[in-house]
């Protein structure tokens, strides 16, 4: 199998320069008259080349979230310029027309063209796609979202695409670290207390390391932190800035316990409708958001901001030593065994996809944001969409 070498030349991704649209119910029902929110498209609207082309991108998140003004803007300016705007985006979000559980079904219903189709809303769905989330599986977003479209071809397709959608992109959050009241530096310190968490496999690494997983959303986060329901919160650094987790905690440890892979997806029939030129440039710039997303929100100078908030607050960074590191992967290595036994025994390969993960990811480790991009840029991954 061939695998890149490194590249040369850095690109910077621009921050957008328009305010984001804002978009009121009103609107959106005003919007859908006269084609029906069940239809994509109107019959022989996408198929002549050189016209301008309205999409619909649909999102739960709110126009001021910075996944919204700091990355799918941005992305968009570069679809924009990339295509000479012949694809048009009407954005809602908010939850305007779904909700974040039902991506998958706004797509097959035709609500949307474009939207999130996450793994972890649908975990009974879902074998290989879960191993994106074992422990110390990457080391950033950015390599996290790369690597997972590089094995999605091979490992993932066939479960996601029985969801009916296409895979649009891979994003990754930032790594989840721990905010906790009291000094953590091994596993052993840990062990009983009580720890904020989503579900499916993050619940089980805390388990893994003898602690106590409590499952609930961020945004519940801090005030159970405060009154003592939990007593450590493993999530990343600029969500526990955003969510002033450092009025309450006071040590922070630097471990990366391991990244969340959030899949979006596409409506086949929208993408199959497309002039060639146009499926082809839009497959091509989606490999660039997950860099967007890394680059603007999840880690960079995004996560860099994050950290210097929380010392000026006055959090103790703790940076693990190699031994202390090393201690922590041993002990969660037995819940990737058991990924790997389970699901080799449902005859799916299991050991490949975590070989080949890892070593795909050590061909990225160092490189520079900038490098990521002009690798993107020049060799993106191909087979996510036969077209």
């Amino acid at each position: 199998m061939d695998w890149p070498t490194r590249p040369r030349r850095p690109k910077m991704m621009p921050m957008p320069s328009h305010d984001p649209p804002n978009w009121s119910r009103r609107r959106v029902l005003a919007s859908l008259v006269g084609v029906g929110a069940v239809a994509p498209f109107l019959a022989g609207d996408r198929t002549r080349a050189g016209e301008t082309i309205v999409l619909r991108y649909t999102a739960h998140i709110p126009n001021s979230h910075g996944l919204y003004g700091r990355v799918f803007l941005p992305w968009e300016e570069l679809l924009t310029e990339r295509t000479s705007g012949r694809i048009v985006w009407e954005h809602y979000v908010d939850r305007l027309l779904h909700g974040a559980l039902d991506g998958f079904k706004a797509i097959e219903s035709g609500i949307t063209d474009y939207t999130h189709g996450y793994a972890t809303y649908q975990p009974g769905s879902f074998h290989l796609t879960h191993g994106l989330q074992l422990p110390f599986l990457f080391s950033t977003p950015a390599i996290a979202s790369l690597v997972s479209e590089e094995l999605y071809p091979e490992y993932l397709k066939d479960e996601y695409e029985r969801m009916g959608v296409y895979l649009a992109h891979c994003d990754a959050t930032t790594a989840y670290d721990i905010i906790s009241k009291t000094p953590i530096r091994t596993p052993e310190d840990i062990r009983g207390l009580k720890v904020r968490s989503t579900g499916g496999l993050m619940a089980d690494i805390v388990r893994e390391m003898g602690a106590i997983p409590v499952v609930m959303a961020a945004a519940e986060t801090y005030t159970a932190f405060q009154r003592g329901i939990i007593d450590v919160v493993a999530l990343g650094g600029p969500d526990m800035a955003a969510y002033r987790l450092y009025e309450t905690g006071t040590h922070y440890l630097r471990i990366g316990l391991t990244h969340t892979v959030l899949q979006y997806c596409l409506n086949p029939r929208t993408f199959d409708g497309l002039p060639a030129d146009l499926r082809e440039t839009l497959y091509n710039v989606f490999r660039f958001r997950g860099q967007i997303a890394h680059q603007n929100y999840y880690g960079g100078t995004a996560l860099e901001t994050a950290i210097t908030q929380l010392v000026e607050a006055g959090i103790e960074i703790t940076e693990p030593t190699t031994d202390e590191r090393q201690a922590w992967v041993d002990v969660v290595r037995p819940l990737e065994e058991r990924f790997i036994e389970e699901n080799e025994a449902r005859g799916l390969p299991a050991e490949a996809f975590v070989r080949e993960a890892r070593e795909r990811a050590a061909v990225y480790e160092g490189w520079t944001d900038q490098q990521l991009w002009d690798h993107v840029d020049r060799n993106p991954v191909q087979g996510i969409i036969e077209f």
